[in-house]
């Protein structure tokens, strides 16, 4: 993301300063940006999710995956129990929810995500940038995001952080 264009936030909080497996942490505020450092295992292999839930964990809820296996991030369907399916990427078939082809990821890198709940738009957009070279956006109506669940295989999450966005 371009500096001059990336939304001003609040002091940060930590949630973790790491996490290994699956983790659950409510949020304060539905539009906020989320920073975590990823510690892959080993090159080119793991992935992780981050699942942006509404109170009730229901229907709209969001993921975002980046596989490394694969090279691939996408954005899916939320739960509080396992990964999102694979979706298809253009190339494949499907929408824009997938890309392939990551770079910067095949040694320790930064993952940065906004997310801005709006009334007005009935949902909430994440904007997800990873490894300061891809960027992700998703309109996910309905949701407002009120709990995270970050789930990793073969991969370490460490000092990751909250900040809500100003007003």
């Amino acid at each position: 993301w371009m500096k001059e264009i990336t939304p001003t936030t609040e002091k940060p909080k930590t949630l973790a300063a790491r996490i290994a497996e699956t983790a659950t942490f409510p949020t304060e505020s539905t539009s906020f940006m989320l920073i975590c450092h990823v510690q892959p295992a080993e090159a080119k292999k793991g992935k992780f999710g981050i699942s942006f839930l509404p109170e009730d964990g229901g229907k709209a809820a969001c993921e975002l995956q980046i596989n490394l296996n694969d090279l691939r991030a996408q954005f899916g369907p939320g739960s509080l129990n396992h990964f999102a399916n694979q979706e298809k990427s253009l190339r494949e078939g499907g929408s824009a929810n997938a890309i392939e082809n990551l770079i910067g990821t095949e040694r320790p890198f930064l993952v940065r995500v906004v997310v801005k709940g709006s009334n007005k738009m009935g949902g909430s957009l994440v904007d997800a940038e990873i490894a300061g070279q891809r960027t992700m956006i998703s309109y996910r109506p309905d949701l407002a995001v009120k709990k995270l669940v970050f789930r990793t295989e073969g991969v370490e999450l460490k000092n990751i952080q909250i900040a809500p966005l100003k007003q």
